[in-house]
């Protein structure tokens, strides 16, 4: 019997990716690394991939774009997305951020949303930055590091090699907003591929319990992925309680989009998480 395989798309390869990668009963998948959000959205689209990791605000602006507006996120892969505003070294405060051009992947969707929600908290008005689209986390490190902007928002491990390379550490957006939600795993609702995305889910849970019972299993396979050390404890510390993506997460980004006065404000919990595959493999009990 020929082996399933789905496509999936990411920023960097997630631990319980990396960790399910080894389990003989996973669905075999197709990954790539993508270069933006947009990248992911045109490929979900087409057809040409069947689900995304990514930020769960996407899911909000893209199901308000033209298009199929069937977006759902169906998981949470970590607990929490590490994000770091890091800087030109003369800049040392979110204040200083006032006049700078930010570099970022899409300016109305995604985690530019909370870091547009720490200038608004800081005292800084939309108007009073520029936001410059400079694709994912990779491309936005070379482009701050090249030069071609003053500040942007990265996580694991381009925040360390950022502030390695002489760049300053401004503020953390878990340090200001606790219950901000990790990555999410998005699909379109009632794709073709959809039981292989369930299937690929089933593998990810096994995968996060491994690694709650055995971090080093988890670290080993970080390392085999070629990041280092310190990369695979950070992924590790964010292994989730559950891939049932939080409520509190999912209502502070909704409180995000209204504070700053973005459309999706009138979304919900239901409008923006699809939990039907997560019943298929626990029977509710998460």
């Amino acid at each position: 019997m020929e082996t399933q395989k789905i496509r999936v798309m990411w920023f960097v390869p997630p631990l319980l990716a990396l960790v399910a990668s080894q389990d003989a009963q996973a669905t075999a998948i197709g990954a790539e690394r993508n270069r933006s959000s947009d990248q992911q959205f045109d490929a979900l689209v087409a057809g040409d991939v069947d689900a995304v990791v990514t930020s769960m605000d996407n899911v909000i602006g893209w199901n308000r774009r033209a298009g199929p507006r069937d977006f759902r996120v169906v998981a949470q892969i970590e607990r929490t997305t590490p994000l770091t505003v890091v800087a030109r070294p003369q800049l040392r405060n979110l204040q200083d951020l006032r006049g700078a051009n930010l570099l970022v992947d899409a300016p109305d969707n995604g985690f530019v949303v909370a870091l547009r929600a720490m200038l608004r908290d800081a005292g800084i008005e939309s108007d009073s930055v520029r936001l410059t689209p400079a694709g994912g986390v990779k491309e936005r490190f070379d482009a701050l590091v090249a030069g071609q902007g003053d500040a942007t928002l990265l996580g694991p491990p381009f925040d360390s090699m950022a502030q390695a390379a002489g760049l300053a550490y401004i503020a953390s957006v878990q340090d200001i907003y606790a219950d901000f939600p990790g990555q999410g795993i998005v699909v379109r609702q009632g794709g073709e591929a959809n039981t292989g995305v369930a299937a690929w889910l089933r593998a990810l849970e096994r995968a996060r319990r491994r690694v709650s019972g055995n971090a080093e299993v988890a670290r080993q396979a970080v390392l085999a992925a070629g990041f280092p050390g310190a990369v695979a404890d950070a992924m590790i510390a964010q292994n989730p309680d559950s891939l049932r993506p939080t409520t509190a997460g999912v209502a502070l980004l909704i409180a995000h989009r209204r504070s700053l006065g973005l459309a999706g404000a009138d979304n919900d919990y239901s409008t923006i998480v699809d939990d039907s595959m997560m019943e298929q493999y626990t029977g509710g009990q998460q």
